[in-house]
């Protein structure tokens, strides 16, 4: 009997002294120990980290346990360049972000000027100077007149122009001057030699960039805009060639 006397002190000695080390535990995590000291910013290449830690909200002396992730991402995204972000913790006194901006890969044709957009056809930046920047340019869309930054401009022409876009490498790039695409049926590519390939749907898209490979770029010194008037891909058969008189 007396061993059961003495367990009712020794529980409740333990549960006061749980009690304190909760208590202790959520006064330290809460704490000045935990302040944010330092925001660190990767993968910034148009935008600046200035910029991107103003975006987020987040601030120099805040408890790096309460700060809020998702609504600083939420935010930071907002802006037209930055594709995502990623936060992370560096215990005790550091916060990470590592951007992930949009890359332009064509410009398209707008009402006042030309449009960079990403492959998932997002309106960057209107460019006025393309001397800088050796992009594709895609024509014949239909662009809302008041587009702004940040704005989704896929048409389903536009999105079998990038469809194509991702497939050609850079040095293929580099020979593509303008993609007509009023229609992801009627594809366009109007080549830096001048001439024109009938390239249709966005189908074997493989076997015409090979064709376009062997026929312009490796024999460029024979079929070229002065012999040559337009290469039609439309069909399954041979390339039609369309020889000038």
């Amino acid at each position: 009997m007396g061993k059961r006397k003495k367990s009712g002190p020794i529980i409740g000695l333990g549960i006061f002294l749980l009690f304190c080390f909760a208590l202790s535990f959520y006064f330290f995590i809460n704490s000045a120990f935990f302040n944010v000291k330092k925001v660190e910013v990767s993968g910034c290449q148009t935008v600046s980290e200035e910029q991107v830690i103003e975006l987020s909200g987040l601030t120099v002396g805040t408890n790096l346990l309460k700060i809020d992730a998702k609504g600083a991402i939420s935010k930071i995204v907002m802006h037209p360049v930055i594709k995502k972000v990623q936060v992370s913790r560096k215990i005790p006194h550091t916060l990470e972000l590592k951007v992930t901006e949009r890359t332009p890969v064509a410009l398209v044709v707008g009402n006042d000027g030309y449009l960079a957009v990403d492959i998932e056809g997002i309106y960057l930046k209107q460019v006025d100077d393309l001397l800088n920047l050796h992009l594709p340019v895609v024509s014949g869309l239909s662009i809302e007149e008041r587009a702004s930054p940040g704005a989704d401009l896929t048409t389903a022409g536009l999105q079998a122009a990038l469809q194509l876009i991702e497939v050609m490498d850079q040095t293929f790039l580099e020979n593509v001057a303008e993609i007509k695409a009023s229609s992801p049926y009627t594809l366009t590519l109007k080549m830096l030699q001048g001439v024109e390939i009938r390239f249709g749907e966005p189908e074997e898209i493989e076997r015409k960039l090979q064709l376009i490979q062997e026929l312009l770029i490796e024999n460029g010194e024979v079929i070229n805009d002065e012999t040559v008037e337009y290469i039609d891909l439309r069909y399954n058969s041979l390339p039609v060639i369309k020889r000038k008189n």
